[in-house]
């Protein structure tokens, strides 16, 4: 689990990860026993947490133990990498501006994508859920998942249960996969 700018921390730590498990001919799923990876609020650019995530299955020299085989970096059964974003979060919006950001991960909103960029998720669904948050409260709206007790509830059915989205006991509204929204007055 990360919040905020320990996401950049995580991601970075999870491409080094990534890429021991890749030479080594495994998968970091299997070689690190990772089920979940949990983004709260993450405060990194969309396209360098992407790069940085992910950049293993993009380098054609890398090997894995005799010839590259990028599908197999996240292969493991049941690994998932869970984003809470919310578009009211005014700590990201801040640091959109102070880094010179276009998309913060955390402020990721599938109404505001471009096709490229949507279809790009789509074809990480097997993978990756990013779930809306909307009403963020405080001053801030940083710290929703403390706060706000739906998250909280659907951050314990994640972990503690390991449910999918849309699953009983953990009832998320499909926007459109792999994006899902806390439903209103929960």
């Amino acid at each position: 689990m990360a919040h905020s700018r320990g996401t950049d921390v995580l991601a970075s730590a999870l491409r080094e990860l990534n890429i021991e498990a890749y030479v080594a001919g495994d998968s970091v799923a299997d070689r690190f026993k990772l089920k979940n990876i949990v983004l709260l609020a993450p405060d990194i650019d969309a396209d360098v947490a992407a790069t940085k995530i992910f950049g293993v299955v993009s380098d054609p020299d890398l090997a894995y133990g005799a010839a590259p085989q990028p599908h197999k970096v996240f292969s493991g059964p049941g690994v998932r990498i869970t984003s809470y974003v919310s578009w009211g979060d005014k700590a990201l919006t801040l640091s959109e501006f102070l880094y010179g950001s276009l998309r913060r991960l955390g402020r990721l909103d599938v109404a505001q994508l471009t096709k490229e960029h949507a279809a790009r998720a789509v074809r990480l669904a097997y993978l990756m859920d990013f779930i809306e948050v909307k009403g963020t409260p405080g001053f801030l709206g940083h710290s929703y998942f403390t706060s706000d007790p739906a998250v909280s509830s659907d951050l314990v059915a994640l972990i503690r249960y390991g449910l999918k989205p849309g699953e009983p006991g953990r009832p998320l509204e499909e926007i459109q996969r792999p994006f899902w929204r806390i439903p209103a007055g929960t």
